[in-house]
């Protein structure tokens, strides 16, 4: 369902506004949606986008991080060399996604563990290297850093399901009226 769908430029267009509009707050505020770039880089590796678009996400998310936090929009708190560890871990993700839309006949709970899985992931090796390479936080023992870390793990892979969980749905009811649509015309 996913790598083979026929407006497949438009839902990888989605995805990178969805990244645009997300990109600005980790957890969201009253005026912010959550982040979603886990879940954008997973789904354009299950729609099997080829790798000009995880360049072209990854430029993105540089551009509005640098902006947002120059202007002060969000705090630079998390910048440090280890921010560039991010760009492998997005490229792993979208990798994993693309494992997932091999199987065009997945399950929407085994969709679901997919992306969970990709966004475990991704928390446990983005913090891995923010905790070396950060002066923010490498003076903390490592029992310490795990145990501040670690109330960020639920909402962090909770955002990510549920925009995978949304994509699921559009691209669901997307391929089923397309289907409806061509039965009509027969």
């Amino acid at each position: 369902m996913l790598a083979k769908i026929q407006d497949q430029k438009i839902f990888l267009f989605g995805i990178l506004a969805l990244l645009m509009i997300t990109r600005a707050s980790h957890f969201g505020n009253a005026s912010l949606l959550p982040d979603a770039s886990i879940a954008c880089f997973f789904l354009l590796g299950a729609m099997h986008a080829r790798l000009r678009w995880v360049l072209l996400a990854s430029l993105i998310a540089v551009a509005i991080d640098l902006l947002v936090t120059r202007l002060m929009i969000v705090s630079d708190y998390c910048m440090s060399p280890a921010y560039w560890g991010l760009l492998p871990i997005y490229a792993l993700v979208w990798w994993l996604g693309r494992r997932v839309g091999n199987n065009l006949k997945l399950s929407l709970k085994n969709f679901i563990l997919f992306g969970w899985f990709s966004a475990s992931i991704a928390f446990f090796l983005s913090n891995a290297i923010w905790y070396p390479f950060s002066e923010q936080v490498n003076k903390m023992s490592l029992a310490d850093f795990s145990s501040a870390v670690s109330q960020y793990y639920l909402p962090y892979t909770a955002y990510s399901v549920f925009y995978i969980i949304a994509a699921y749905a559009i691209l669901f009811v997307h391929s089923h009226m397309k289907s409806v649509n061509t039965i009509e015309k027969a």
